[in-house]
């Protein structure tokens, strides 16, 4: 399945119980609803928070959840939100092992990169892998502005959507 880059991609909260768990029964009751709202992907993991908290354990059983209940409805995209380029390659190694058919992504977290190390670090992932990559640019909340000029040097990953 192909992702358009256009259309509503809503990031999904993930449910917790009280215990701390991933409640996948809510979790699938709001996916349930997006889908019959008519989304056309979802986006696992938002930025605020739940990229930079959930387990890697638990980013795998959700995104493995999420993709057995939407297979050959619409793409699950999974954000990646990580400390260092070393994670972030991980993670989307992970991400196509486990189904997910996109990459969200933002400059890498705690850290505030210049443009040359934020082109370089959304460059080597986006080398590391073929699935499609969106950059997400929120300079308010992480410190760091994706530039038009870095745009045009990313660019040349045929993996970044422009």
């Amino acid at each position: 399945m192909s992702i358009a880059w256009k259309g509503i991609y809503p990031a999904l909260t993930t449910k917790l119980t009280a215990d701390e768990e991933l409640d996948l029964p809510l979790f699938e009751k709001n996916l349930n609803a997006q889908l019959d709202a008519g989304i056309d992907a979802i986006v696992l993991g938002g930025t605020l928070g739940e990229a930079s908290t959930l387990t890697t354990a638990e980013k795998e059983k959700l995104t493995k959840f999420a993709v057995e209940r939407t297979t050959g409805k619409i793409p699950v995209i999974l954000n990646i939100a990580e400390g260092s380029t070393a994670e972030a390659l991980l993670r989307a190694k992970e991400a196509k092992a486990w189904g997910a058919k996109g990459l969200m992504m933002l400059p890498p977290m705690r850290y505030k990169t210049d443009a040359r190390e934020t082109a370089a670090y959304f460059k080597t992932v986006a080398n590391s892998t073929d699935l499609p990559i969106m950059i997400y640019n929120n300079p308010v909340d992480y410190k760091t502005e994706v530039t038009l000029d870095v745009f045009e040097e990313l660019a040349e990953c045929p993996n970044i959507r422009r």
